[in-house]
């Protein structure tokens, strides 16, 4: 016959065809493992996951330790008016549980004035710290309590200008401890020394400004709170805390006479 064709010989178009279906076959085979392996992770996601009983090994954990200020044989200057004054008082106990030695220069009825020319007279490198604990009887005589303050300041200067570092202790609670009662002279007095103590709080530059509102009513010993026993025991108590000093029990502190 006139045709080129061979016999047994597949055609070109029916190898086409063939080719065609494998690919899809293929195609939807890739289909279905994927579709059955996005089921599979689905279904992982879905479940819950069941904890093993298994127990961490424990580490040791770092519990940040406070810092403690170690004062011992250190040597302190107080100056200062009455509630600084006494013998035994809250500055004694203070370097007595610290092992200090002092010298007290407090007088009673002494204003920021007296206590800023007894700084000029008194402080030298001698000292390592210098307490300062006044203003009461300036506010008593109704003087401003910004001026009484820069007294205060100046003292705080000249213990910088002999490397010594100053602590000012604002005293107790004005407000509550102190009860004059119907007495016209001190009319305003609470009010005028609280706001001496936040001045002091707020403004003195270059020292450790500690407020020492820790003593109650029952801690006084008069109208205007000279404190007792008691009272100066908690005063020395909430230096040591606030400062984070180290305290030696059964200790005794030397005064410099």
């Amino acid at each position: 016959m006139g045709s080129n064709a061979r016999a047994g010989s597949i055609p070109a178009s029916s190898t086409n065809m063939k080719t065609k279906h494998t690919d899809v076959i293929i195609l939807l085979i890739i289909c279905i493992i994927f579709g059955i392996l996005s089921v599979y992770v689905m279904s992982v996601q879905a479940s819950p996951v069941k904890h093993s009983h298994f127990t961490p090994a424990k580490t040791d954990t770092i519990i940040p330790q406070p810092v403690i200020n170690d004062v011992k044989g250190k040597k302190v200057l107080f100056i200062g008016d009455s509630h600084t004054a006494a013998d035994y008082g809250w500055q004694h106990q203070l370097c007595k549980k610290t092992k200090m030695t002092y010298l007290n220069t407090a007088v009673g009825g002494k204003q920021t004035a007296w206590m800023l020319q007894e700084a000029k007279l008194k402080i030298n490198e001698y000292f390592d710290y210098c307490f300062i604990y006044g203003g009461a009887n300036d506010m008593a005589s109704n003087r401003p309590p910004i001026k009484s303050v820069k007294n205060i300041q100046a003292i705080v200067n000249i213990c910088h200008k002999f490397a010594v570092t100053p602590i000012i202790i604002t005293g107790f609670d004005p407000v509550t401890c102190i009860n004059i009662g119907t007495r016209q002279a001190y009319q305003g007095y609470p009010q005028r020394y609280t706001k001496f103590q936040q001045l002091l709080v707020d403004s003195i530059h270059g020292a450790t400004v500690v407020q020492t509102h820790c003593i109650s009513r029952t801690d006084c010993g008069d109208f205007l709170c000279h404190m007792t026993s008691s009272g100066h025991k908690k005063m020395a108590l909430c230096i040591i805390d606030k400062l984070k000093l180290k305290t030696y029990e059964n200790s005794s502190s030397t005064k410099k006479r």
